[in-house]
Parts: structure tokens; sequence; C-alpha cells
């Protein structure tokens, strides 16, 4: 073994040795229970981020779990083609060479996306695989895919036919740069400044007016009506009445309305149903015209009005402004601090518009996709996921599924010259009804959500029965990110109830959003965005995934911590040199080639206390995992590992046990040896390289610790009473540890020995081995109890029940420790000194009373400790 862990090296080496030997790869036909994940696929919009190195972390450690639990694992790769983020990011290339997509024309366009898909999708797939994915990659599946394309017409026309999509104008999120509407999860909201107007809408009738706030002006040539909250006494007379708009001085009417809230504002709202999803829902109960003033590019339209016609929004807003300035119809202008919505693309700020779409009515799909999570057929982790999910569903309205980009899955619609509209799954030669040659076909394509929502069946081969799919499906566990909730999670319940007839998973996993170490979104604006591949080239990829499962679902926000990555870096380094020190007692001379050979395993009597101790904890730490993966708690997981590995097996047991092991004790070679490998084997889902590499140290093993089977408790080495007695003898050392490094002994050196007798023996010491443990591990040398002072001119130790006394030093050179103490005696008398100066001067009478106090205390313990350290000296 070498001097040190090399993740680089080790990672390469097991990447190839995992795909040699085909690890990942599911069979059908196996008899063995089955564990399916459909990995999220990742956007072809670039690299991997670190919620899908997270997500890899997550959805990996379960499949190896499972793997070596007995199942025949199933984990399907794929990606998306993103249509509106690739063509954004695509238009973004175009202009930085000066040019746009229009003027390259479409079939230069559909080169240039074939291109990005064939860089990007492999590098994607090879990131995953850098991070120790072990996906069965022949099922590899993506979005554009033929047989996917399929899937989806075959979908789509169901629905048509079923009369669950239709085509209607309706009020949109629309953004004016993409030229596309946009879903409501695709609209990211941000705090801006703008200025609140209250404006003045005379009443046809008197002289009276109505006074109206609003953010939007440039809107008020598209106002139908003005509403008031239901029963309000301010405006009994005026309900029903008619108000001229100021712009234009269009007549109309004052109605009422729930979506009126007296308490806020003027309790008077303009009602511009063409410009206001609220609005749009005011004027549908109110049987409203709509009006529009302003265009699919975000220019207004306001023909006999040169000051807005023509004009961008904002520009637009300011000159109908000063028009009702100039009339008087404005009363007063105040700033206003709210969230605007903007496209999460492009980050242009979205105007709500009516226009024709494609709809899907989700009533008859939401109500048992509610009923799944709602009986607990479907499980949300963590569980405060469950109410926002039903809450949404129980609010959903129809989805806008189309979406006007030059990239995606087109509307499998056609029309014909006759005026028939029809669904297809294969492009069409001619009119199913009439026989027309003549027909159009729908410009607009499918919602990526759509598409997408279809991922678990069809990814396993749907709609035609199969092995796979009637294995696989519904898969096991889903793992993906709160933000697409609603975007995905719901889509997928509603569309695989509804064409497989089953759910599409059996358990969510919602895992953390990673934040900069600043504690706010990663963004490369605000230049805190890490790379996980950065990380892995720093401190390997175990080192990233530990520290991923100690973040994965144990928090909804994570700050990233490349200190605590470094950590687990120096973690994977202590666990190769744990088993390097076992494998030094066999091959002294550092012989790579050689295995730590199969021992039998020891009869119980030849145990020693720390031998019993250790497996009774490797029992502890073995049921804690096997317990907290399955549950999806791997912080709960990796914490107690780390633990055992470092603060129990390595701290103390390996620590007593080295001079059994070069001696050749064959109980402690057999434990250490069952105790590393198990701590591996435990590890290995979450630590996969290092494990793996660790696990090849061993002869016996398999090809992959993946092929192992899982380790369950041993009953035989639970032992409750070795534990008590361990723990007791630990404490002890750790008192006496504390005590000899307060007095300036070095604890670490054999060559000193303090002498110390045994005054009274508690549980501390009550197993015969005790005292030679303390003997291993720090430097004492046992003296009879009648070598101690019978008064109490010796210091002593009382740990527990257990009282020590120094011991009246003997024998040529026992004095050596005394040295430590003398130097040690040197540094108290000098901060003595320094105190008492200090406190005799003018500090005392300057400085704050609890200041002096402290400093007095500090002289107090300085004192006790020269006195102490007078008493060792002298002994």
């Amino acid at each position: 073994m070498e001097a040190a862990y090399q993740p680089h090296s080790t990672e390469q080496r097991w990447r190839q040795r995992w795909a040699e030997i085909d690890l990942g790869s599911a069979d059908p036909a196996s008899p063995k229970p089955a564990f399916s994940i459909a990995q999220p696929p990742p956007n072809i919009t670039g690299s991997l981020h670190m919620g899908h190195a997270l997500n890899a972390l997550v959805q990996d450690a379960l499949c190896r779990f499972y793997r070596m639990n007995g199942y025949e694992v199933c984990w399907i790769p794929g990606t998306d083609h993103a249509a509106i983020a690739t063509q954004n990011v695509i238009e973004r290339q175009l202009a930085d060479e000066g040019t746009t997509k229009e003027e390259l024309g479409r079939e230069a366009f559909a080169a240039r996306v074939d291109a990005w898909y064939e860089t990007y999708q492999g590098r994607i797939l090879e990131q995953l695989r850098r991070m120790g994915a072990t996906c069965d990659w022949a099922r590899e599946r993506f979005t554009l895919d033929d047989a996917y394309v399929r899937v989806i017409r075959i979908v789509f026309g169901e629905l048509y036919r079923q009369g669950l999509i239709y085509r209607g104008p309706r009020i949109v999120n629309w953004c004016p740069r993409c030229r596309s509407a946009i879903s409501d999860e695709e609209v990211e909201y941000q705090e801006q400044l703008d200025t609140f107007y209250y404006v003045r809408y005379p009443l046809l009738e008197g002289s009276g007016s109505l006074e109206v706030a609003t953010t939007r002006p440039e809107t008020i040539l598209a106002d139908v009506a003005v509403a008031v909250a239901p029963g309000d006494e301010r405006f009994r007379e005026q309900v029903g009445k008619l108000v001229k708009e100021p712009l234009g001085g269009r007549e109309i009417p004052i109605i009422e309305d729930q979506a009126v809230d007296p308490r806020v504002g003027t309790g008077v709202l303009k009602i511009t149903p063409g410009h206001s999803a609220e609005d749009y829902e005011v004027g549908e109960r109110h049987h409203l015209p709509i009006r529009t003033v302003i265009s699919l590019d975000g220019l207004m339209i306001a023909a006999g009005f040169p000051d807005l016609d023509g004009k961008g929004v904002r520009e637009a807003r300011e000159s109908a402004a000063e028009m009702l300035r100039q009339s008087g119809a404005m009363i007063r202008e105040e700033p206003l601090r709210h969230e605007v919505g903007h496209c999460d693309r492009c980050g242009t700020i979205i105007e709500p518009l009516v226009t024709p779409q494609w709809w899907v009515r989700v009533r008859e799909l939401a109500d048992p996709a509610s009923e799944a999570v709602a009986s607990g057929r479907i499980r949300l982790h963590p569980s405060q996921f469950r109410g926002q999910y039903l809450d949404w569903l129980a609010g959903l309205r129809d989805w806008c599924i189309s979406r006007q980009l030059w990239l995606g899955h087109r509307i499998p619609v056609s029309t014909c010259a006759n005026g028939h509209s029809f669904a297809w799954v294969e492009e069409p030669s001619n009119c199913p009804e009439c026989d027309s040659t003549d027909l159009t076909a729908d410009p607009d394509v499918l919602d990526t959500w759509f598409s997408s929502g279809l991922w678990p069946f069809a990814i396993l081969g749907w709609p035609e029965s199969n092995p796979a799919l009637d294995k696989f499906y519904p898969t096991s566990v889903l793992s993906t990110a709160r933000d697409i909730l609603q975007h995905w999670v719901v889509r997928m319940v509603m569309m695989g109830l509804r064409f497989t007839d089953d759910i599409p998973f059996h358990d969510v996993l919602f895992h953390a959003t990673i934040l900069g170490a600043d504690g706010a979104r990663m963004s490369k604006s605000r230049g805190n965005v890490v790379d996980p591949l950065e990380m892995v080239d720093k401190y390997g990829a175990d080192a990233l995934r530990a520290w991923g499962a100690c973040v994965a679902l144990g928090t909804q926000d994570a700050r990233f911590d490349e200190t605590r990555v470094g950590g687990f870096a120096y973690f994977a380094n202590k666990l190769w040199n744990m088993t390097r020190l076992l494998h030094h007692v066999y091959f002294p001379e550092g012989d790579e080639e050689g295995s730590i050979p199969e021992l039998p395993e020891p009869a119980r009597e030849t145990l020693q206390l720390a031998d019993r101790w250790i497996l009774s904890r490797l029992a502890a730490v073995t049921q804690v995992t096997s317990k907290a993966l399955p549950a999806f708690d791997f912080d709960g997981a990796i914490d107690s590992i780390y633990n055992f590995a470092w603060h129990e097996l390595a701290d103390w047991y390996l620590e007593l046990v080295k001079g059994r092991l070069e001696a050749g004790d064959e109980a402690a070679l057999w434990v250490t040896r069952r105790a590393l490998l198990q701590t591996a084997t435990l590890l290995h889902p979450i630590m996969p390289f290092l494990t793996d590499a660790l696990g090849e140290q061993f002869a016996g093993n398999p090809a992959s610790l993946d092929l192992v089977t899982w380790p369950g408790v041993e009953p035989t080495w639970v032992d409750p009473e070795s534990e008590v007695a361990m723990t007791s003898c630990m404490n002890l050392i750790s008192s006496l540890r504390k005590w000899l490094t307060e007095l300036g002994i070095e604890v670490t050196k054999r060559s000193i020995r303090v002498p110390f007798a045994v005054l009274e023996a508690g549980p501390e010491l009550a197993h015969p081995e005790a005292l030679e443990y303390v003997s291993a591990l720090l430097p004492v040398a046992w003296v009879p109890a009648s070598s101690a002072d019978d008064g109490d001119s010796l210091p002593q130790l009382v740990a527990g029940r257990t009282t020590l006394s120094l011991g009246r030093s003997a024998g040529p050179g026992a004095d050596r420790w005394k040295e430590s103490a003398q130097r040690e005696l040197a540094k108290a008398r000098t901060l003595r000194a320094k105190l008492e100066s200090h406190l005799e001067g003018p500090f005392a009478a300057k400085a704050p009373a609890a200041v002096v106090q402290r400093e007095r205390d500090r002289l107090e313990e300085v004192r006790q400790r020269e006195t102490l350290l007078l008493r060792l000296i002298e002994s």
C-alpha cells in the first residue's frame, strides 16, 4: 500500500474496473426484488452544478446499498433537451457572434443545437461517472430520442381525444425576450423599486370620482372596470354606475368582486383582464371584455396616443404618468418596493398577456395525484412537503403546455384546408376526416415539463409491455430539488397514474439546496459558484460525497463548506493508514501485491476486553447505518461511521492493540481485520472509491464491495457489559491524560514513565486488563500503594470512583518526568509575575471591574498550578 491515499489515480482505476465488470447493469429477468431510480435528467445547458453532484451522491448511495442488500438495482440515466434554456444559451452565443437565429435560419439553427447536444450530453454523463455514479449506462435516455418522442405524441393524442387538451386564448406569463409563454413555476420574482400612482377616475354622473392606486398607468387604456369589495359601505351608492378611465375617457362600470381587499390601498382596483392574471379571473366571473395594449414583443399598442404607441413598457409608464399629471388626474405618487416577475431563463420582466395557447384540463388529473399522497401511497421526505404538494394541487389551474420556440417537441396537431384539426403520432400526409393533403402543422412546441412528466415510464419502454417496465416500474425513489415540486413531481404523478394506472415512484426525496459560503444562492454574478469537479480535483470525489451525505436531507438550505470537504479528505487518508497498519504487519517491506489473509474466528474466551468492546461497538454502528440509509438519513449514516472509525477504532482500539498485532496475536489480528473491512463495507455506499481500494487489500473479497452482502448485526458481538467496563476505563484514561497534559508532561513519550499508585479501585479499573490499557496509552508506571504517602502531601486524581496518587519515584532515571514539570513550573512563575505586576499597576484602577476580576481569577489559577507543580517536583 502507498504511504498515503491517492484519490485521483484510485478513482480513475476504479471507474475503469466498474465498467469492466458492468457494475450497474440491471437484469429484468432477475428473481431478486427490484430497486429502481429514474435519474432526474439534467438539462444539456453546460456543466453539472453542486445540486447535481449532491443528487448523484444520494441516488448512488441508495443504489449501492440496495445492490449490497440483494436487490436487482436499475438506475436509468438520461438528459433533458431543456428547450427554452438551451435555446437561450445558443441565442446568447449567436448574439456574441453578432447574429441571430432568424438570420441563421431554422435549418442551420437546428444543426447548431445538435452540435451543442453532442458536445455537452457526453460531457455531463462523464461528469456523473467522475462522481462515482453506477447507472445502467446501456439504458441512457434523451428526451429527443425517437422512442421518447413517440411516447409524447401518444400521450398528447390520448389527452386530446379525451377532451383534456384544448386550444384557446387565456392569460399567460409572456416573456417578450423569449417570445414565448412560460409557466408560473418559471417566473422568478425579484424585488425592485417602483412607484405607486394614485389616480382619479371621474364618475360619469355628478362631480365625484374614485381614487385608484396602480403601479401600471400604461395599462389604463386596457381597463374594462373598476372593482370594490362586496358590501363596502364607502362605495355602496357607486356600485353599478360608470366612471371614465382617465387616459382615453372610455366609460367603464363599477363592480363588486371578492378579489378586492377593502383594507388595502384605496379599496378600489382597476380591472385589466388583458394584462393581469388576477384581473383575468375577475373578468371571467363578470364576463368582461378583454383589451390589449401591449404586443408580444413588449411594445405598446396605443393608436391615437403618440406618446405611448410603439414605446417600451418602462418608457410608456412614465409617459402615461406625465399625461395623468398634465390632465390633473394624478393625485399623488409614492415609492413602492415590491416583487416583480422575471423570466427565470433570460431575466426579462414578464408581461401577463392573453394569447391562444394549448392547455391541459388538470382537475381530472389532479384529484388522483392528490389522493396518491394523501393516502400515503407516495411518501414525501422531508414530510413538510406533503402539505405543500396537496395545497398546490388543490388550487391548480389549467396547465399551459405550448411554447413559442424553435427548439422542442412540436405540438403533434395538424389542420387541413377544410378546417379539420387532428392529433397524430406519425407525421401525417392527409387529413383522416376528409383526406385533404393540404395540411398545416401547429407552429408551437410543448412545454418541457410536459415531456419530462412522462420520464419514469417513457424510459422503460411504455406503451409496449416489456420485462423492464414490468420489473422496474413503479420506480422506488425519486430524488430531486424542492424548487421543481410543482414543475415536475406533480406532473409525473398525474401522468403516471393516468397512463400506467400506477404511481411513478414510492418515495420522493427533496435534497438540500446548496448555497454559497456567504449563505446566498450560488450565481455567477455573486461570484460564489462552486464547481463540483474542482472540488473532486482538489480533494477527491469521496470527500465531496461524504460532505454531501452530511447535508443531503438534514436541512433544506446548506452552505457550502470547503473546510468540511477537506476534513473528509483527511478522513479518507486516516482510513487508508488504519488499513495500512494491518497490512504492514503481514508485509513489513511494503509489498503492495499482498493481501491481508483471511483468518478463522477466535473463540470468545480468547478475546480481551478491548476486543469484545470494539466488536460490540461495530455491531452498534452496523445497526445504525443499516437503519439510516433506507430511511434516507445519510447524515446519520456518515456521522456514525465517522465517529466509530476515528474516535473508537483508531483513537482507542488500534492504539491499544499495536503491540499485540506486531506480536502476531491471532485474536487481535482477526478483530482488527474484521473491524477495518466491515467499516469499509458500511461506508462503501457513500465513499465507494476509497472503500473499494481498501477492500482489495483483503483476501477473499469480490471485484467490488458492491458485490458483497451487506453485513448484519452479529448477536454474539453485542456486549453491554464490556462496553460499560471499557467506557469507564477510557474515561479514567482521558482524565489522567488531561491531568498530565496540564502539568506539562508529554503523554506521547513512552520513554518517560510517571509513577502512579491506585489508592482506591472503582469500576474504572474493575477489569484486570484496565491497568494494562492505561500503561499502553499513557506514560504511567504502576507502583504499589505503599509508595504513596499516607497523608495528603502527594497530588491525587479522582476519576469516577477511582482514586490515583502520584507515587514515590524509585530507581535510576525514574525522575526524568520531573524535567517536564520543571519547565512547566518556570512558565507558571513567569505568568504569575506578569499578572501580579499587571494588577499592581494602573490597570486595576482604570480597567472595568469585570475585566480586573477576570485577571485576578487567572492569577489565582496560576498560583494553584504553581503550588501543585512544586509538590510534584518535591515528591
